[in-house]
C-alpha cells in the first residue's frame, strides 16, 4: 500500500503543470545610516522601464518536478517596493514617469532626481522527494541600479546586488513551488532593497549637495 502511495506521488511530481508566482511587494526593513535624519527635500524618482511587469518562465532544475513551469509575473510589486524604501530615505518623495530636465527642477521645488533601474533577476527552483511529500529550494538572485542627480550633476550612482533562498512543501503536484519562489523573490528583493537604502542613506556627497 505504501509503495502504491509512493508511485502516485511520484507520478503526480512529474506531470507537468503551470503554477503562476506573484511575489508580494516589501521594502527595506534593517537600514544601517549613520544619520539619524533622512535626506531633505523634494526628490522626483523614476522608475526605469525594466521594473515594471518583468516576466520570467522558471522551471526546476531538478528532475522531481521538472516537468512543470512556474511563470513569474511582479506586476508593480517591484517598482512598488522601490519606492516604499526611497519613502524611507528621502524626505519627500514623488514619482514621475520620465526626467524631467534639470531647469525644470527648480520650478517643481525639486533638489534633484532618482533613477532606479533592475539590473539583475534570476529566480532558480529545485524540488527533492520526501517520503510523504516533496519540497522544493528557490534561490532568487536580483540587482538594482540606481543614479541620483542634482540638477544635471551625478552625485551617485551605484549598483547593488540581494540573494535570498526559501524552502518549502511541494505541494500537491508540485504547486507548492509557485508559493516558495515568490518568497524566495521577496526576500531577495527585501536584502537588495536594504543594500541600496544604505548605499544611498550613507552618500556624504549626496547629503552635502
Amino acid at each position: 500500500m505504501i509503495r502504491l502511495v509512493f508511485l502516485a506521488l511520484f507520478a503526480a511530481l512529474l506531470s507537468g503543470c503551470a503554477y503562476n508566482v506573484q511575489p508580494s511587494s516589501t521594502q527595506a526593513v534593517n537600514i544601517y545610516t549613520t544619520y539619524d535624519q533622512k535626506i531633505k527635500g523634494k526628490w522626483i524618482l523614476v522608475m526605469d522601464p525594466s521594473l515594471k511587469d518583468v516576466n520570467k518562465q522558471v522551471k526546476p532544475s531538478s528532475y522531481v518536478c521538472g516537468a512543470h513551469t512556474y511563470p513569474v509575473a511582479t506586476g508593480d510589486s517591484l517598482a512598488t517596493s522601490v519606492k516604499r524604501t526611497m519613502l524611507a530615505v528621502f524626505e519627500d518623495v514623488v514619482e514621475q514617469n520620465s526626467l524631467p530636465p534639470a531647469d525644470a527642477l527648480a520650478a517643481a521645488g525639486a533638489k534633484g532626481t532618482i533613477l532606479v533601474r533592475l539590473e539583475d533577476f534570476t529566480p532558480k527552483l529545485t524540488c527533492s522527494m520526501g517520503f510523504w511529500s516533496g519540497t522544493c529550494t528557490a534561490q532568487a538572485d536580483i540587482g538594482f541600479g540606481v543614479t541620483v542627480r542634482i540638477g544635471s550633476e551625478s552625485v551617485l550612482s551605484t549598483q547593488v546586488m540581494g540573494s535570498k533562498s526559501a524552502d518549502g512543501d511541494a505541494g500537491g503536484a508540485c504547486s507548492g513551488g509557485s508559493a516558495v519562489l515568490a518568497e524566495g523573490i521577496t526576500k531577495s528583493t527585501r536584502d537588495a532593497l536594504e543594500r541600496l537604502a544604505e548605499r544611498v542613506s550613507n552618500s556624504q556627497r549626496l547629503r552635502n549637495g
